[in-house]
């Protein structure tokens, strides 16, 4: 076996289980996120109708709220990062030759997972810390909600390494496409 073929097959049989399981984590990430939109959308009505029609205010609802609105951010952002779906500006990268491209791809990636490194040792303090507080308006420990803080960043950290290996595969391979799949339109019922 050739030389340059060996990192190629480590670098695909790595690639092989993360990329699945990065997509069905991810998809049930973004879907739960929508759910969770959903949720904060009907209490925040219910909230305005009670308040306004009834003369009665829930003292929860606000709070609650605010934690699904981070609880949505956090779930769906390993989702966007790894499908491009955040906000970029792709004008001069994409007039860049596609080598050098890759490169800064890699540098950029790796430069992500770092931080996220740093972020999620941060992030775990931070959840263990949120189990002495409980909530100014519910009864329940904030380190329940802050549970996805961390959860985040693990799955930012998986997206980022999948990213990678695509893009270490397509400086070694320049016939394979080893792009992530653009995000598609969710179906109905999906």
């Amino acid at each position: 076996m050739p030389r340059a073929r060996i990192p190629r097959a480590l670098l695909a049989a790595a690639l092989r289980p993360l990329a699945p399981c990065n997509e069905r984590l991810g998809l049930w990430a973004r879907n739960a996120a929508a759910a969770l939109l959903a949720v904060m959308t009907m209490m925040i009505l219910l909230q305005v109708f009670y308040r306004y029609a009834l003369n009665y205010s829930f003292a929860w609802t606000e709070e609650l709220a605010k934690i699904l609105m981070v609880w949505s951010a956090f779930l769906v952002a390993p989702w966007a990062y790894r499908t491009g779906a955040n906000v970029s500006i792709a004008l001069f990268v994409d007039a860049l030759p596609r080598g050098f491209r890759l490169l800064l791809q890699i540098a950029l990636n790796g430069l992500v997972l770092c931080v996220m490194l740093l972020f999620l040792r941060e992030a775990v303090d931070f959840w263990w810390r949120g189990f002495a507080v409980t909530s100014v308006s519910m009864p329940v420990r904030m380190g329940w909600f802050y549970t996805v803080v961390p959860l985040g960043f693990i799955g930012i950290i998986l997206a980022g390494v999948e990213l990678i290996l695509r893009d270490l595969l397509s400086l070694l391979d320049p016939q394979g496409d080893y792009r992530v799949s653009a995000p598609a339109a969710p179906r109905e019922g999906e």
